[in-house]
């Protein structure tokens, strides 16, 4: 099993193509060094809780692809202030910002997550395509656990490179499925932990366990 960066690397950190034509609010970014963060910080907004940003929780995924390739993606949350923070993966960093609309992606004016959050709500993708709300109140089993309550979204884009993103979030934890498919092929990301780092041994080795 590897650790490589992927596809679905460059998904999770907001660095895929760039969306046009949204008019998504783009609050002030609030950064100040790389090692700071805001720990119990909230928006206070309904939709951040299937985008949650908990400072310095980590998620671990397992991805696969169609040749038969598996590998690990670890994923970390830095929350700069009570609107705003960071999805941190080893190809770059996600940034966010919670506002009434939904999960607004910081820098580039598109959404992650759209409210209300209701079968049908649609909008323009943060890769170019159009996203959608494909069902809701639905029930994931990954390697993490069982999760409930979760909602589905699928942006598609046409044209000569047609590709399909399809997210599951879940309720208290975020993505948990990233299934990403075109004409080169298939992958997908299952949640394997999340939650706070655990500290072992003098150098401070951490690991995540799933509550």
């Amino acid at each position: 099993m590897t650790s490589r960066p992927s596809a679905l690397a460059l998904v999770l950190s907001g660095l895929a193509l760039a969306a046009c034509g949204s008019s998504a609010p783009e609050p002030r970014p609030s950064f100040t060094t790389p090692g700071e963060g805001m720990v119990d910080a909230s928006s206070g907004m309904p939709i951040e809780r299937y985008f949650p940003l908990v400072h310095g929780n980590l998620w671990h995924y397992e991805t696969t692809s169609d040749d038969g390739e598996r590998g690990l993606l670890l994923v970390r949350a830095r929350r700069t202030s009570a609107i705003e923070g960071e999805l941190v993966t080893p190809t770059g960093a996600r940034r966010v910002a919670f506002t009434s609309e939904g999960v607004a992606l910081l820098g580039r004016s598109v959404y992650v997550l759209r409210a209300p959050i209701a079968v049908g709500m649609s909008w323009t993708g943060e890769h170019g395509g159009w996203t959608r709300i494909e069902a809701v109140g639905q029930s994931v089993t990954v390697p993490a656990g069982r999760f409930d309550g979760c909602v589905v979204t699928v942006e598609e884009r046409g044209g000569d490179v047609p590709i399909r993103y399809t997210t599951t979030f879940c309720p208290d934890v975020g993505i948990t499925v990233l299934d990403v498919e075109a004409r080169m092929g298939h992958e997908r990301a299952e949640l394997r932990s999340y939650g706070p780092p655990v500290n072992i041994g003098p150098e401070g080795t951490s690991f995540t366990t799933t509550p």
